[in-house]
């Protein structure tokens, strides 16, 4: 079963999770009012299976469905794409009699609910069976769009988030909020414990909606909905055009082809292109700026050379800006 890489060289890791999306699912199809503009999609789904739902859970705890996610916990189907594995495993995650994991971010009686259905989970086998029927129905009637659009779009998402965070974008400006929970601050220093010991997961969402945030025994899964907003073409094309400006003059990137294939001085580029030397220092900040530069102290002068690196890393930004919005 294909599953993204969790480890990524930030502290902070971004992976989709087919899981996460399922939760997001049973919180729409319990909704008490009609889905409308960008979730009216979701609307037949509601109809068809919130009332079934509600019913079979019957604890007046709507739109709550932590216990799905510590059974993929359980199962280790959490960052899966899809959820054949997830599915072959849950009744063997449902029985399980360890305790359940630490849910932090859960209020009190929240965690009574999740406890009290993975209890009736494990013991009651027709609530099982009814549980396990509902899901596969659930996910069988959106498996085509997840796989032509939703999976690709979260893939290219989270490999995005990945790159920002390697640059070293605050993973709450990735999520676009300044705090997780505005009426549970807590939630926030749960999240930043979780970031300083690497176990911070983003996860975008295709089914999703504006915040997620669940706490298992030391990790936490935060996200966000990722489709049900127009994407700003403006915005797009401003950052794409300020990633490859450095290559768009023909002296600059001139220069930057000539450090590729040996290190000079600022000096020794101006002496070879006929140029000023301030100049030429301007052409090398811009470059510098981009990441396509390096320089190297060689004696008393510095000695600079293109970075092969840092190039691939402005072409794959780029590409992925522009393919992303294809799948938008």
């Amino acid at each position: 079963m294909p599953t993204l890489d969790e480890t990524t060289p930030s502290a902070v890791q971004a992976g989709p999770s087919a899981v996460l999306e399922l939760m997001w699912l049973m919180h729409f199809i319990e909704a008490g009012h009609e889905h409308q503009g960008a979730f009216a999609s979701l609307e037949p789904l509601r109809h068809r299976f919130g009332p079934e739902l509600t019913r079979l859970r019957g604890d007046g705890m709507p739109q709550y469905s932590t216990e799905l996610v510590v059974l993929g916990h359980r199962s280790g189907t959490l960052l899966d794409l899809d959820l054949d594995r997830f599915f072959a495993r849950i009744e063997e995650a449902m029985t399980d009699r360890s305790r359940i994991p630490s849910l932090l971010t859960e209020s009190p009686a929240e965690l009574q609910i999740a406890r009290a259905r993975l209890e009736n989970l494990g013991a009651d086998v027709e609530f099982r069976k009814r549980y396990i029927r509902l899901l596969t129905d659930l996910w069988s009637a959106v498996a085509e769009e997840w796989a032509q659009q939703g999976r690709p779009a979260v893939i290219a998402e989270a490999r995005r988030w990945a790159r920002a965070l390697d640059e070293g974008t605050p993973f709450r400006q990735l999520l676009e909020t300044a705090s997780l929970w505005p009426t549970r601050p807590e939630l926030d220093a749960i999240a930043d414990t979780a970031a300083a010991k690497g176990k911070l997961i983003l996860t975008p969402c295709w089914f999703g909606g504006k915040i997620h945030v669940v706490e298992l025994d030391g990790a936490v899964y935060a996200g966000r909905g990722v489709r049900h907003r127009e994407p700003s073409y403006k915005k797009v094309a401003a950052d794409i055009s300020a990633s490859i400006k450095a290559l768009a003059d023909p002296t600059r990137l001139a220069i930057l082809l000539r450090l590729a294939r040996e290190p000079a001085s600022v000096s020794e580029v101006a002496r070879q292109f006929k140029l000023a030397q301030p100049t030429v220092s301007a052409h090398v900040q811009m470059l510098r700026e981009a990441g396509l530069i390096i320089e190297r102290s060689v004696g008393r002068s510095a000695k600079l050379s293109a970075s092969e690196e840092g190039l691939r890393r402005l072409f794959a930004k780029t590409e992925e800006s522009l393919l992303w919005m294809f799948r938008a």
